[in-house]
């Protein structure tokens, strides 16, 4: 991507180049999450924020009376470490777990691998778009995935919006 004639790349371009790009974007070239990592997230600090996730969504899918089929999609699932343990709750629940689809949304092929890996076992598919969930009830969940969304910065300048 090419800077406009002044030199100014907006925000949102910035971001996604920075966390996304295929040769050094931030969450393409490594894992980020855990003690060898830049940061540690709620999931890795204790098993107990993931479980009472895994309580809430089973809470809301009665709510939503115990739909026969729905589904659950992560976005952003990092290493995967929030998902292993929710699954490992929803398995306590088998008529729950029974009815759930579970879908990881994720654009690092890096983190993809990780999660996989960590995920083996456990019934989830990943996309690459989320148009492609089906039309079944749909739960979605995130942890620190809206931090690294890239955003669209506004000014006023003369009076108009740019």
């Amino acid at each position: 991507m090419k800077p406009r004639k002044n030199n100014e790349l907006p925000l949102d371009k910035f971001i996604n180049l920075s966390l996304y790009n295929k040769k050094f974007g931030y969450y393409m070239k490594k894992n980020p999450f855990g003690k060898k990592g830049d940061f540690i997230t709620a999931p890795k600090i204790s098993r107990l924020f993931s479980e009472m996730i895994a309580i809430w969504i089973i809470s809301f899918w009665q709510s939503l009376g115990s739909p026969k089929k729905f589904n659950l999609v992560e976005l952003g699932a990092g290493d995967g470490e929030m998902m292993k343990i929710i699954i490992e709750s929803f398995k306590n629940f088998p008529d729950f777990f029974n009815s759930c689809n579970i879908f990881i949304h994720e654009k690092s092929p890096k983190l993809i691998k990780i999660q996989k890996k960590k995920l083996l076992k456990n019934k989830i598919i990943w996309l690459s778009k989320i148009n492609r969930i089906n039309e079944k009830p749909t739960i979605f969940i995130a942890n620190e995935f809206f931090d690294a969304i890239a955003i669209k910065q506004l000014i006023k300048k003369k009076g108009l919006w740019v």
